[in-house]
């Protein structure tokens, strides 16, 4: 996929303090609306992410194409940025000479995935047939194949092949939906059996009560969980928040930051997330503890912010000129189970909320982790620990670390989700105590 002499080749014209992040991406996409096909996609696509630095100057671009024409034009742009830029400015850290030796983790073995339109348009139909026409059926099947390399002048070299398969699926009825996501590295890993059930059952016939007000216990499902914990490990967990003040966890390594029900840990090679092997900067990501039985114990770093973490970068450098900023941030998070079922939880729940999906959440201010999003998909009211009514979908304003610091039941069964920027997270389901949410 990626051709290491014209990798090689392209360092040689971009010269000395050059390092590249390259993503080799293949991509199948069917899209479905109203139990119908609305669009097949696949599409090829190189990226190249290309950083130099020179005499405390540091300048950046992108390519698609790794063609010498190509090269060459770029390489000539930076030197011009670079003599704009006054000498011996910040670089940021350089990796250390003995880490370019450094044996690199075992790689993620890719499955196979040969899945195609085909394979892509079964999946779909099984889940409509199986829904019957007693709801619309929309949603997502994707399949990439990635491949990276990061190598820099001075020969490191890194490279694998990461494999990903995915599955949206939102059934509606009535004004009202549920959902079901699944995702995985191995394709025939996936099933799609039992699906169409399990959103029938969610859509169940029920009344239709309040919107929420005032305080109440909610249950989390795995998803809204997932949902919550890539939001709270991105804006709190990383290094250079820590370092500068700038996060609710900074100061406080050692102390309780939320409920002690809760241990989380970063580790990518874990095969319960989509495993990967290292990160834009070379480095081996390294399995990071975070919180402990409610206590901070650490936080992610890159190869600037190393001295944070000891003096070793955790493997967790984002890309350059990355949309959400430069600072290192957690990239495959694992939640530990408890030993409550959904039954046991939603007992403990009493009169209660479910809540299956968060829609988004959006950072309204990092320090104090406060946050706004929306509830949808088999969003529940619980009367005596039973599903009595839907609720309506509402917009919810909180501060993430107060619902973590309430929480009161951890359910035994994990899923596995993704976001935009974090490559996966494991979460069980959670019981929140009756406070921090607030419509």
């Amino acid at each position: 996929m990626i051709e290491e002499r014209k990798v090689r080749d392209a360092l040689e014209l971009l010269g000395p303090g050059t390092r590249l992040d390259i993503s080799s991406e293949r991509t199948g996409l069917l899209r479905y609306a109203r139990s119908r096909v609305t669009a097949q996609h696949d599409e090829e696509r190189l990226r190249v992410r290309v950083r130099v630095t020179r005499d405390g100057r540091v300048a950046g671009g992108t390519l698609e194409s790794l063609e010498t024409g190509a090269v060459r034009a770029l390489a000539e742009r930076l030197q011009d940025a670079l003599s704009c830029l006054p000498q011996g400015g910040t670089a940021g850290a350089v990796r250390p000479a003995a880490a370019q030796g450094e044996p690199a983790v075992p790689a993620v073995a890719p499955a196979t995935v040969a899945a195609g339109a085909g394979e892509r348009y079964a999946w779909f139909s099984a889940i409509r047939d199986g829904l019957g026409g007693r709801a619309d059926l929309g949603g997502a099947v994707r399949h990439d194949v990635i491949g990276r390399v990061v190598a820099d002048h001075d020969g490191l070299y890194r490279s694998e092949t990461l494999t990903k398969a995915s599955l949206q699926a939102v059934a509606s009825r009535d004004g009202r939906s549920a959902s079901a996501r699944i995702v995985h590295r191995d394709a025939a890993r996936i099933s799609v059996d039992g699906i169409a059930e399990r959103l029938l059952d969610d859509l169940a016939p029920l009344p239709t009560g309040d919107p929420l007000t005032g305080t109440c216990r909610v249950l989390l499902r795995p998803q809204a969980v997932v949902t919550l914990l890539t939001t709270y490990a991105y804006a709190a967990l990383g290094a250079a928040g820590y370092a500068q003040g700038r996060t609710a966890a900074a100061g406080r390594m050692g102390e309780r930051i939320v409920s002690e029900l809760l241990t989380l840990t970063d580790d990518a090679a874990d095969p319960a997330g989509l495993p990967s092997g290292f990160d834009v900067e070379g480095t081996c990501r390294s399995r990071t503890p975070l919180i402990e039985r409610g206590v901070l114990r650490g936080v992610v770093s890159d190869l600037e912010r190393a001295p944070v973490t000891g003096g070793r970068s955790t493997g967790h450098g984002v890309p350059i000129g990355w949309r959400f900023g430069a600072d290192p941030s957690p990239s495959h998070i694992l939640l530990d189970a408890g030993d409550a079922d959904e039954t046991e939880l939603m007992a403990g729940c009493g009169d209660g909320q479910v809540i299956s999906r968060l829609d988004y959440l959006r950072v309204l201010h990092p320090k104090d982790t406060l946050v706004t999003g929306t509830t949808r998909d088999a969003t529940y009211w619980l009367k005596d620990g039973r599903i009595a009514a839907w609720a309506p979908p509402v917009r919810l304003t909180f501060r993430m670390d107060e619902v973590l610091s309430a929480v009161i039941g951890v359910g035994r069964e994990r899923e596995r989700g993704e976001a935009v920027f974090m490559e996966s997270a494991v979460a069980p389901a959670l019981l929140v105590e009756a406070g921090p949410f607030s419509a």
